[in-house]
């Protein structure tokens, strides 16, 4: 008996110490020059789950460097694999550990959410602590006072991180106040009409935008919070250089962010050129020359980098309101960049049979950004973050040495599309 209990003490101690506790480490390291905030961390649930010896239904909770818990989210990738994403803060060249035990995580405060909206027209409309965006709905496109058929992307600008604007929508069902006029949180004041708005998208062929022919017709909510948000549009066919070409958006926002993720599914049997692109509202000529070319290098409110694949732009200052600035970012880099159709454009190529990334957002000048030189610089880091994301080294109980992995999800852009860069003659 005293030697089954000895065997059956030894296995518990091995058993325990094997698992650390049932704590998985997490090393993220930042080897750039830039600082990180709010950088995303997501883990392959299935390999977590094994790690710890978790059931399907387990929860998780993460502690950062100094053992508090921080907000995550179990969300899933296009192939409906699912991840743990968390958040993380990282100086230049720095590194940290993070860690992650089985358990009941803590009711977090909602950074990220999506909100369909049948009230106000079929608008969906979502948020997060930066920014609020709205896509308009079929209800619009046959109101009877004011139909209105647009794929672009509004902006609401803000200088609070609380979620505000369903109290905004409330406030102006009720008729308290108006969303068009600052009550000290922020505002809606841009105007959208039937362009891209602030970096929505269309095919640019020839030098002609095709914009959607209706408004989205079926909308789906993919992740709903604490951190990301993430939805699908669907529009159907419309021409576009004489074909009919019917396109999905898949949007997502998450904390902390000023821009968006938007993945274009278009069902084109051909490669074709495609542009985000915010409406050109005026031009403040860098400096006056006898010749005058109203180039996009010109403009003293726009500035890009091509290679890098992200523009800048800065609307004309409202006397009352400031300045709402605006950019997107070819991850791939750009085909071109340039001032058409009354707007300015991003251009990018979409590969048939391959969804189309890009990302498209904006700011405030009383939230945060004074200048479209502070403006540029989010952009230009941005912009690079991707290029250079953080590594990620996972630390599994049941392993002697770390295994390390880079996580990849089926929504980056396709190899082929920075490969196959857009022809340059794309938009002659």
């Amino acid at each position: 008996m005293k030697k089954i209990s000895l065997l059956a003490l030894a296995a518990l101690m091995m058993s325990a110490c094997c698992c650390k506790d049932k704590t998985v480490t997490v090393n993220v390291t930042n080897e750039s020059d830039l600082v990180r905030k709010s950088e995303n961390v997501e883990l392959c649930l299935g390999k977590l789950q094994a790690a710890l010896k978790a059931g399907e239904d387990a929860q998780f909770v993460v502690y950062n460097p100094e053992g508090q818990e921080i907000p995550s989210q179990i969300v899933s990738d296009c192939k409906d694999a699912k991840k743990l994403l968390f958040q993380v803060d990282l100086d230049a060249n720095a590194s940290a550990v993070y860690s992650i035990k089985v358990g009941t995580p803590q009711a977090y405060p909602t950074q990220a959410q999506t909100t369909f909206m049948p009230r106000r027209k079929d608008d969906i409309s979502w948020e997060n602590d930066r920014s609020i965006f709205r896509m308009y709905g079929p209800a619009l496109a046959t109101d009877k006072t004011e139909p209105l058929i647009s794929g672009g992307l509004d902006i609401w600008v803000k200088r609070t991180p609380k979620l505000v604007s369903q109290q905004w929508y409330q406030d102006e069902f009720d008729g308290k106040s108006s969303y068009h006029h600052d009550n000290g949180e922020g505002l809606d004041f841009y105007s959208v009409g039937k362009t891209l708005g602030a970096g929505g998208v269309a095919p640019f062929i020839d030098g002609k935008l095709y914009l959607v022919g209706n408004n989205f017709h079926t909308y789906t909510i993919l992740e709903n919070g604490p951190i990301r948000t993430k939805f699908r549009l669907d529009y159907a066919a419309y021409d576009v250089a004489g074909n009919p070409i019917s396109e999905s958006r898949i949007i997502t926002l998450d904390a902390g962010s000023h821009l968006n993720k938007v993945v274009v599914l278009y069902d084109n049997k051909e490669d074709m050129c495609i542009a985000a692109g915010f409406p050109f509202r005026g031009f403040a000529e860098k400096a006056k020359t006898k010749v005058d070319k109203r180039g996009i290098a010109d403009c003293q409110d726009i500035v890009f980098n091509k290679e890098a694949g992200w523009i800048a732009y800065g609307e004309p200052n409202h006397p009352e309101n400031g300045i709402i600035f605006l950019g997107s970012i070819m991850p791939c880099g750009a085909c071109d960049m340039l001032i058409a159709e009354n707007h300015v454009l991003n251009c990018g190529k979409a590969i048939a049979g391959k969804p189309f990334v890009y990302y498209s957002g904006g700011a405030w000048s009383k939230g945060g950004f004074e200048n479209i030189q502070a403006w540029s610089q989010y952009m230009a880091d941005y912009a690079a973050k991707l290029k250079q994301p953080i590594k990620v080294c996972t630390s599994y109980c049941d392993q002697q040495e770390a295994a390390c992995e880079k996580e990849s999800t089926c929504e980056k852009a396709p190899k082929a599309a920075c490969e196959s860069p857009c022809a340059k003659t794309c938009n002659k």
